[in-house]
This record gives structure tokens, C-alpha cells and sequence, in this order.
């Protein structure tokens, strides 16, 4: 079983992004799909303070106008293929979906819009997490974890 913490558009709220990370428990990697850039680098942080150091895997947004990061990821954990991206450069799901399938991706992890979506498209999962930051739209902050199990994917709510 292999355990996937997915966070997006934290927007500067470490606190928020460390409370997530902690409701999580143990994982076996992290995902950071944009917005902001320093957020990245306090996950990672945080990260490497974990007996079993998993890795991060993060992609720039929108809002990381002097990021290094790439756009896109194309990933495999736990079986599966996953492709990152913070989903600004995509028409939307739809185009993700297809993207996806195209990639050979079991799943398309995005974020952006901060609205959280977890529905299969093309026999793609598409995920995106929500907002991890308090401050975004006024909601609450939230992530998603990904558990895959052999062939099966499943996604937990985690929630401020």
C-alpha cells in the first residue's frame, strides 16, 4: 500500500499546510501541484524531519513567476502513473482526462481552480486536492491523501 499526501494552492499559509500534513499520518510521498513556490520548500522541509524522508514531487502554478519547477510531472508511485500539473495551462478536466489517458496515467493530479474533484474521465482518476491555505476563497483548508492498493486507488478528504 502506498500513501500519496496531495496539497495545492496553499497561497503562503505554512501554518495551515503543516496541520494537513500532520492529520495525514504516515506517508509515503507528497505531491505539491503549485501556488506558492515557498510552500514547496516548507513541505519539503517538513518532509525531511520524517523518520522515512519521503520525497516531494511539486510543479509550479500560476502564481510561481520565478519558480524552476516543472510545469508538469509525469510520475509512477505505487504501481501507477500519475501525471502532475497545476492545471492553468490545460482548457480544463476534460482536456486533462484526455491528456491523461494519452500519457498513459492512471491519474491526473491538478489544482488551481480550488475546487476539490475526484471523479474517473477516459478511465483516468482526476484529482485535485482543493485549497491547503485558510485564506483562499474563505473555505477551509484541505488537501487529499491518494492510497493505492494493487490496482486500486482511493482518495481521503483531509480537512481543517
Amino acid at each position: 500500500m502506498t500513501r500519496i499526501g496531495v496539497f495545492s494552492d496553499s497561497h503562503g499559509d505554512e501554518r495551515a499546510l503543516t496541520q494537513l500534513l500532520g492529520q495525514m499520518g504516515y506517508i509515503d510521498a507528497a505531491c505539491f501541484l503549485g501556488d506558492v513556490d515557498a510552500d514547496a520548500e516548507h513541505l519539503r522541509l517538513l518532509l525531511a524531519q520524517r523518520p522515512n524522508r519521503p520525497p516531494l514531487y511539486a510543479v509550479r502554478g500560476n502564481n510561481d513567476y520565478f519558480s524552476e519547477r516543472p510545469y508538469d510531472l509525469l510520475i509512477e508511485l505505487g504501481g501507477k502513473r500519475l501525471f502532475l500539473t497545476h492545471g492553468h495551462r490545460y482548457g480544463g478536466p476534460m482536456s486533462l482526462s484526455l491528456l491523461g489517458a494519452q500519457l498513459g496515467a492512471q491519474a491526473v493530479l491538478f489544482g488551481h481552480t480550488h475546487i476539490p474533484t475526484c471523479e474517473y474521465d477516459r478511465g483516468v482518476l482526476l484529482l485535485n486536492p482543493g485549497s491547503a491555505g485558510n485564506y483562499c476563497r474563505g473555505g477551509r483548508a484541505r488537501a487529499s491523501l491518494l492510497v493505492i492498493d494493487g490496482d486500486a486507488m482511493r482518495v481521503e478528504d483531509v480537512k481543517l
